[in-house]
């Protein structure tokens, strides 16, 4: 029993399906042929009730017009040359007067016990042998009892050759219903094998949606299984796409060091100074180009926000300006943290700390880059949202649209970056459920504004 309820996760769902099908039709079957023995009894006791009342009650009728003792031929000898299939050893019957004295039975008539309490009982129970079940008639006015009686196995042996006989014929048809139910199940299942010999036979680079001509039932899970091939495949050419990329910008910082050094050992030592200082810019610039690809290669698979707590929007920028303080002294630039509404008040959100850190730190660096000496970048945080403006040329209208792709840098630019940045900043908003919005301002450079997406 166990084992048909509880298979184990491997068992074929071929094997399954035919245990749990056959075990319940065998099941059903059983308690249909039970219940068929059940009311088969019961209405073959009504029937045979019924003839012993009509018999009890002729019996009587009989009896009032006779009050001489008689003696009965057996049925036996009466039908000694034509017996038929009637079994006459299971019925009696006997006829009292009012002193109980016996006026007539046939052989198993005389057994029976007299009494003069009128109904149906039985001398022992019903699987017993020798169990019979009495009907009593009593006449109170002329005091005569009747009395019939029939033996109960005569009942049993018809409920049984009734439920035999649909026995045997179920057996018989049994054998072919399992078959069709096998053969039913093996059809009704092929297209999952034919869905198991593709995926088999499929070369492990293809990444091509699996045929869906399979059952409703199964459909879902294929549909699943494309939706993730699918998101394999993106993410596949989504990694090819970014080490082509880096290896691209990587490859430009790196054969301009090389250049730099040969031309280094070339130099005498009053144009050493000049050449070290561009290998150092060259080393700046592969050295955060390589920052920037290791945080990009860290938040391109985040689908949801890891860590995410309610943040701390003044330990945040408070980091983030300290980061950028040094480059702005390096420039003679003012940073300016302000917040109208209150710090404790700005932007509720739940997020990680460290990567919205690290957004903030990228639009601090950026606004201080392109920002000229002597000049202001502000931090704003507000209710909905979070801005960084600076004071810088801005960005021309027809760069606009290209400027967040990754490794895009408008032509002429003097500063040193590698166009990874904002491409950063966006991905983070984005897990963030925030929406990045560039936009030129009238007095002159760039406000960089982080506000809930709709």
């Amino acid at each position: 029993m166990k084992f048909f309820w509880n298979m184990y996760p491997a068992t074929s769902l071929r094997r399954r399906l035919f245990v749990y099908i056959s075990g319940g039709l065998l099941a059903v079957w059983l308690a249909s042929v039970s219940a068929a023995a059940y009311f088969s009894l019961h209405e073959i006791d009504e029937a045979a009730d019924s003839q012993m009342s009509q018999l009890a009650q002729t019996l009587m009728q009989v009896s009032h017009d006779n009050n001489t003792v008689r003696n009965i031929v057996d049925i036996e000898t009466l039908l000694d040359s034509n017996p038929g299939d009637a079994q006459t050893s299971n019925y009696g019957f006997a006829v009292w007067d009012k002193n109980g004295r016996l006026l007539m039975a046939d052989r198993h008539g005389k057994e029976i016990p007299f009494q003069t309490a009128s109904g149906f009982r039985n001398n022992h129970p019903v699987w017993q042998s020798g169990a019979w079940r009495y009907l009593y008639l009593h006449d109170k006015v002329d005091g005569h009892t009747v009395a019939v009686s029939q033996r109960l196995k005569e009942r049993l042996s018809i409920v049984a050759s009734a439920v035999g006989a649909q026995l045997a014929v179920s057996f018989l048809a049994l054998p072919v219903l399992l078959m069709l139910i096998y053969f039913g199940i093996r059809r009704g299942l092929e297209p999952l094998d034919k869905l198991s010999d593709e995926l088999r036979t499929r070369d492990a680079d293809s990444l091509h949606a699996v045929s869906e001509d399979v059952p409703a039932e199964a459909l879902p899970m294929v549909q699943s299984l494309n939706g993730l091939l699918t998101r394999v495949s993106a993410a596949i050419g989504r990694e090819r796409r970014f080490t082509s990329d880096a290896a691209h910008e990587l490859r430009s910082p790196l054969a301009a060091l090389k250049v730099q050094a040969e031309v280094f050992a070339l130099s005498n030592e009053r144009e050493q100074p000049y050449h070290l200082a561009k290998m150092h810019e060259s080393i700046a610039r592969a050295q955060r180009l390589t920052e920037q690809l290791l945080v990009l290669s860290r938040i391109d698979p985040l689908n949801e926000v890891p860590d995410a707590e309610p943040v701390n929007w003044q330990q945040i920028a408070h980091q983030a300006l300290k980061s950028a303080n040094l480059q702005a002294r390096e420039k003679r630039v003012r940073l300016q943290l302000n917040s109208p509404c209150g710090i404790e008040n700005a932007l509720p959100l739940h997020g990680n700390a460290v990567l919205l850190e690290l957004m903030l730190r990228n639009l601090l660096d950026n606004a201080v880059r392109y920002s000229p000496e002597n000049s202001r970048v502000s931090l704003t945080l507000n209710r909905d949202g979070i801005s960084v403006c600076d004071e810088g040329p801005g960005i021309a209208p027809e760069h606009m649209m290209r400027i967040c792709e990754r490794f895009y840098r408008p032509a002429g630019q003097a500063q040193q970056g590698s166009g990874l940045g904002l491409s950063i900043v966006e991905s983070i908003a984005a897990l963030h459920g925030l929406r990045l919005d560039l936009q030129n301002r009238p007095e002159g450079g760039l406000c960089a504004g982080l506000e809930k997406a709709v």
